[in-house]
Formats: structure tokens, sequence, C-alpha cells
């Protein structure tokens, strides 16, 4: 049983603004879910992109605008969106501090699969 000291897992500059932590991955491990955690500054954002998997977004704090689907809604803390498979989505920072998210993801890498619609895909190294 894999047990994954936080402090062992490197932050990587996923897209200007956006900082990414890797909870729970395949390369830590695991074989069926990912967790990742987002540091989101204002005004920064996720283009327009699917995943073949469900996620969740839970917001730890912060103001996170999230488009799913046709639908736009304004997301606070203690709130948890839930993106179905293969469903166009992007979100960003709505607020004027930085947000902090956690992902989890069905699949331990989720962004093998991903099909960016708009920009490209984030870095995760």
């Amino acid at each position: 049983m894999p047990v994954i000291d936080h402090a062992d897992c490197p932050e990587v500059n996923m897209r200007p603004g956006i900082r990414g932590q890797f909870l729970a991955n395949k390369d830590l491990g695991s074989t069926g879910v990912s967790l990742l955690r987002n540091t989101v500054d204002p005004g920064a954002e996720a283009p327009l992109h699917t995943h073949t998997v469900e996620e969740t977004m839970l917001v730890m704090s912060g103001t996170i605008w999230a488009r799913v689907g046709d639908e736009t809604h304004t997301v606070t803390a203690n709130h948890t969106v839930v993106i179905p498979p293969h469903t166009p989505h992007a979100w960003g920072n709505a607020g004027d501090e930085a947000a902090e998210l956690l992902w989890a993801f069905a699949g331990p890498d989720p962004f093998s699969d991903a099909t960016y619609l708009q920009g490209v895909a984030p870095k995760t190294e």
C-alpha cells in the first residue's frame, strides 16, 4: 500500500499562473485514480478541453468560474463541480486572490486522454 508524502511530490508550473502538484497518479503507484492540487492565480485559466474519464473539482479556497458543457457557474470554496466524461469544460480564477483546487480523476493518467478544443495541454512534469 503506497503512502504518499506530499512533501515529496514536486510542484509543476502547468500554465501561466497555474501550479499543480499530483498527490496520486500512475507515477506515485495509483492504478485507478489521480489527485491533483492546483494553486490558481487571479485571471489564470484552463482552456476548453475534454477527458474520457469523469473528474471532480473541489474548490478549497477562492472563487472559480467553471464552464461544463453549455453552462457556466461561479463556484466558491466548499463546493464541488462534477464533470462527466467527454464533456467540454474550461475554468479559471474569477477572484482577486489565489484559488486552491483539488481534482479527482477516474484514472491514473488524466492528461494522456485529454483533447484540447482550445489552447494546448498543460505541462505535467
